[in-house]
């Protein structure tokens, strides 16, 4: 992701009041990258806790579901 990607995001979610972000993608292959930005290291306990939690609900749906991602998943941009 470039820096001027980072920006803008950092831009947009500052007007909705927040200082820390961060964005998780995946692949099909099931493997992902994690950008973020914190301006606060004391977040990142909690960011990790978060993280580790949203990991596995999602390992427990795809492996009930066999790894269909449009079922497991079916609301988009939703957690």
């Amino acid at each position: 992701m470039k820096q001027a990607d980072l920006d803008k995001i950092s831009e947009i979610v500052a007007r909705y009041g927040f200082v820390e972000w961060s964005l998780v993608g995946f692949t099909p292959a099931g493997d992902y990258e994690i950008f973020s930005y914190f301006t606060d290291p004391s977040v990142l306990r909690v960011f990790k806790v978060i993280l580790y939690s949203m990991l596995r609900t999602l390992e427990k749906y795809l492996e009930e579901y066999e790894g269909d991602y449009q079922v497991a998943v079916p609301y988009e941009g939703a957690c």
